[in-house]
């Protein structure tokens, strides 16, 4: 009985043909693949980023030697850890430390965004999970776009601002002239800040 061979390798013309078909067809694919990750990341921004809400879920460290602007006392706890609560609902995380400098001190805020989803519906501007509210400039740092009544900025950095000063008001808290993120709990005005005001009077 005859063995009829078969041939494994085919025609040239096959296999320029075949090979056409295969690159495109994966060109294809790895195309549709990359816009479906792509879509799933604006849709989706925390799947990357990492997961870092503990960072901020710790609002205060004990304080040492702090001045009159930001003492640890059991009312600045619990009214910040109110502050802390009230944001985790929010789809935001909050941290506060005190800053103690010779000429000022206070409590130095941060807000971050856990769910950019629920914080919405409170802020505005780009909230991507992991990052800090849009304030116009970072906290803890003193440029004079920080000042509390610095203008030029966008109407969501202006509405962010407002939020903040309205959430830490309601907290006994007063925003500082010096930066949007200056904080001292009512009743505890700084010396500097003290003079100033009467100075002005």
């Amino acid at each position: 009985m005859p063995q009829e061979t078969l041939s494994t390798i085919p025609s040239p013309a096959v296999r320029t043909g075949s090979r056409c078909a295969a690159v495109s067809s994966r060109t294809r694919w790895s195309s549709v693949a990359t816009a479906l990750l792509m879509a799933a990341c604006v849709h989706s921004p925390q799947a990357a980023v990492p997961a870092s809400s503990e960072s901020l879920a710790a609002h205060t460290a004990p304080v040492q030697g702090a001045s009159a602007g930001c003492t640890d006392t059991a009312a600045s706890r619990s009214a910040l850890q109110g502050i802390t609560q009230e944001l985790k609902a929010q789809g935001l995380a909050f941290r506060a430390s005190c800053q103690v400098a010779q000429s000022r001190s206070g409590w130095v805020v941060q807000v971050q965004v856990l769910d950019g989803m629920k914080a919405s519906k409170v802020v505005r501007g780009p909230l991507a999970d992991g990052h800090d509210v849009d304030m116009g400039t970072p906290p803890g740092v003193e440029l004079a776009g920080a000042q509390t009544g610095a203008q030029g900025f966008s109407p969501d950095v202006q509405h962010n601002r407002d939020w903040l000063r309205g959430l830490m008001a309601r907290h006994q808290f007063d925003n500082l002239p010096t930066a949007w993120w200056h904080f001292a709990q009512r009743g505890s005005v700084p010396a500097s800040t003290a003079e100033t005001d009467l100075a002005s009077r």
